[in-house]
């Protein structure tokens, strides 16, 4: 009898899971990426391409995992989704993103899960990222692409890509004769490799239905070129999120012709930045009219860059050689010092890159020089701070939440009480004393087990968020852009949620951003691994949820970006009212710091950065009633701790002579070898760095940044607004 019984028992082991494989998800999935190479730190926007196969609808979300290797980098969950029969596309952003192979790719493991079930799609699908150790950088093409672009406008394409204007890579140096020019020849260095950039520009081609609709979704581009035929389909929605991406710090190429609707023209207006100018009018036959004699316009537009082209004089090659040369450098943001050596040569000049690495070189302790540093002499990868703890330093908390002693106290008196005259005179009533030695542990223990369920409480509790908000502020007062850092530090392990409305959120590995003062009292739990990988779960970048799991003690640095900031607070000040005359003469600046301390309190902290021609910017600090000698610094409290020097500063070029850089000189000014000896400003991201933040030009006298800390309980605010002078140079300067 037993042995049937266990022989229908086997057989159904064995049909359990034929039953539930036999089930398969009545869909058909494939990845489809807009380009095969996007910008190293922009988002990634991809789209599931879906063949539903089922009688209803089919009910349920996306679940996708990406991985490197045996490194996961996150989790994404999209938003529901309810499909019928036929073919649909399920769009999907994931925040940047850089793995270190030499394929630049990561694999995606996708589930659709249902009510009732989860599938696991067994394919595996690669995606192409950005590299560690090389920088991307990406031009989109808004254009039908119906037809083939022109030749003129291939050309175009070809003189917009960074490496055009670059130096031959790899760089042809003799790096031997340097050193021996120097008295360097013999510190080991390897010579015998040739320098190379480590860059390279990717064009990605977007149609204009397919274009983006978010400033959000232009952060996946370094340079956007319009076509005519692009301009004269994009709709108003599309306009609108391109101007503010150009406000926040992009850089616009507009091929313009003829046949524009009037929503178009307000675009073009919109872009000089000033509505007392109208440069674009429709004439009587509904066409657009330019100008006599004038074929190209370069707009300073909020933080970014425009330039707009008459479509006909750009394929008549009737510009200028002078206004063709123009244009790359003027979108590509090069640095005010590299002009005359670029109207001659038409590249970028590598002579401060070798300026760079001789001033480190001689500073150099070692007899023995780093091979790598040579080597790499001329990389453009990215290169961190080692200022950025002072973020971490500024943020921690205070104190955090503890058992109160009140609470303690009661819990150890009760205590006494109870293993004392209570125990005592209980037991003695009921004639039980004898059992004491089974009653004093029971009850030790059932205390023990209160106060550490009141301490859990309390830690579970301890739940610490405080975020610095930087607000970007054109010339004219408008907020432009708004970064957000915020610090998460939680007492326990758990989970922790971040919503997100309008706005990319990217973890910050805060091990490569520098080590801040006393940041030693939060050594424990300092490996990024052990903050666990984020999931996200809605619709990025419009609205979704952000869970991270916290580790006890372990400080982590989240940044949102938003595009679209509210400026409520900067409503209390009126930014337009500050003109570069009232920046230069030591009057204008104390009126000014009184006004912003009558409007923002007198914690407010004013500081004022002024470009110059040789390369040293000029700091203005105007609260000096702040400030204490020490070891020849000025140093600030602890609430101030983002201009306060690094503690453990290595800055090899002396760029300040009497200032030792700050967190907020290497956030304003990039003070760093690589691109940013060559470049003042790349566009928006959204990385997990602070790359995109900076924006004055050292070598620029015209351009001046104000800069207002409002430091807060929870949120620190930062206002900055970029001006530029009146100065004789400025219209002949790029």
């Amino acid at each position: 009898m037993l042995r049937p019984i266990l022989s229908y028992i086997w057989l159904l082991c064995l049909l359990i899971p034929t039953t539930v494989n036999a089930q398969q998800l009545p869909m058909t999935v494939d990845l489809h990426q807009s380009t095969p190479s996007p910008k190293g730190d922009g988002p990634i926007t991809l789209v599931w391409q879906c063949s539903v196969a089922s009688t209803g609808l089919l009910e349920g979300y996306f679940l996708v995992s990406a991985n490197d290797g045996v490194e996961n980098l996150g989790e994404f969950r999209s938003h529901d989704v309810a499909l019928h029969a036929g073919y649909h596309e399920i769009p999907m952003m994931l925040p940047p993103m850089k793995v270190d192979n030499t394929f630049s790719n990561i694999k995606l493991k996708v589930s659709f899960v249902t009510p009732a079930q989860r599938y696991d799609i067994k394919n595996e699908f690669l995606l192409r990222v950005g590299r560690k150790f090389e920088r991307t950088f990406a031009i989109g093409v808004c254009d039908p692409f119906d037809i083939n672009l022109t030749l003129t406008q291939k050309k175009l394409l070809d003189e917009l890509k960074f490496e055009s204007i670059s130096p031959p890579d790899p760089v042809p140096v003799n790096l031997q004769s340097i050193l021996v020019k120097h008295n360097l020849h013999d510190r080991g260095y390897l010579t015998s490799q040739t320098p190379k950039l480590n860059v390279k520009t990717f064009s990605s081609y977007v149609t204009p239905p397919q274009f983006p609709q978010l400033p959000i979704d232009c952060h996946q581009y370094d340079i956007l070129l319009i076509t005519p035929r692009g301009l004269e389909i994009l709709e108003t929605r599309h306009l609108r999120a391109i101007g503010q991406w150009v406000r926040s710090g992009g850089s616009l190429c507009v091929l313009a012709g003829e046949n524009l609707k009037k929503s178009q023209i307000q675009f073009l207006n919109q872009l000089s930045d000033n509505d007392s100018v109208t440069p674009f009018l429709l004439d009587s036959e509904g066409k657009l009219k330019f100008k006599e004699n004038q074929t190209a316009w370069f707009y300073r537009t909020g933080w970014g860059r425009s330039v707009i082209l008459s479509a006909d004089a750009f394929e008549n090659d009737s510009l200028s050689e002078q206004q063709r040369s123009r244009i790359p450098f003027f979108l590509w943001k090069l640095r005010q010092s590299q002009h005359e050596y670029y109207e001659t040569n038409h590249r970028w000049n590598q002579q401060p890159l070798i300026d760079a690495f001789v001033d480190q070189a001689k500073q150099n302790r070692n007899r023995y020089g780093n091979g790598s540093t040579a080597s790499e002499m001329f990389s453009m990868n990215y290169r961190p701070i080692n200022t950025g703890g002072a973020v971490v330093s500024s943020l921690m908390p205070e104190q955090l939440r503890i058992v109160p002693t009140w609470l303690i106290m009661l819990i150890l008196l009760c205590y006494v009480l109870v293993i004392g005259p209570g125990e005592y005179i209980v037991l003695g009533r009921l004639n039980l004393r004898r059992y004491t030695w089974i009653t004093f542990p029971l009850l030790s223990v059932g205390f023990a087990a209160i106060a550490f369920l009141i301490s859990n409480y309390y830690m579970q509790t301890s739940h610490e968020r405080k975020s610095l908000t930087v607000i970007d502020l054109d010339s004219r007062g408008r907020p432009v852009r708004e970064n957000q850092i915020e610090l998460i530090f939680t007492g326990s392990y758990q989970d922790v949620e971040t919503r997100v409305k309008s706005g990319l959120l990217t973890p910050l590995n805060q091990l490569e951003l520098g080590m801040g003062q006393n940041y030693y009292r939060y050594s424990r739990g300092l490996e990024y691994s052990l903050v666990g990988p984020p999931y996200y779960a809605g619709s990025i970048p419009t609205q979704y949820s952000v869970f991270q799991r916290m580790p006890q003690w372990t400080p982590q640095l989240n940044r949102i970006v938003n595009n679209y900031p509210q400026g409520a607070e900067s409503e209390k000040f009126d930014w337009s009212m500050i003109q570069t005359e009232q920046l230069t003469t030591e009057q204008g600046r104390q009126r000014l710091r009184r006004q912003i301390e009558q409007a923002l309190g007198h914690e407010a902290l004013l500081f004022i950065y002024n470009g110059t021609p040789k390369d040293k910017v000029r700091i203005f600090p105007m609260n000096h009633q702040l400030n204490r000698a020490y070891q020849d610094r000025l140093q600030y409290p602890p609430r101030y701790a983002l201009f306060n020097p690094g503690q453990f500063n290595s800055n090899p070029y002396g760029i300040y002579q009497d200032h030792p850089h700050s967190f907020m000189d290497d956030l304003c000014v990039r003070n760093q070898e690589g691109l940013f000896q060559v470049v003042s400003q790349v566009s928006p991201s959204g990385g997990n760095n602070y790359e995109d933040l900076s924006i004055l030009d050292p070598t620029a006298p015209e351009q001046w940044l104000v800069v207002v800390y409002v430091p807060g309980s929870t949120q620190d605010r930062l206002y900055r607004q970029l001006l530029f002078s009146a100065h004789p140079n400025t219209s002949q300067s790029l």
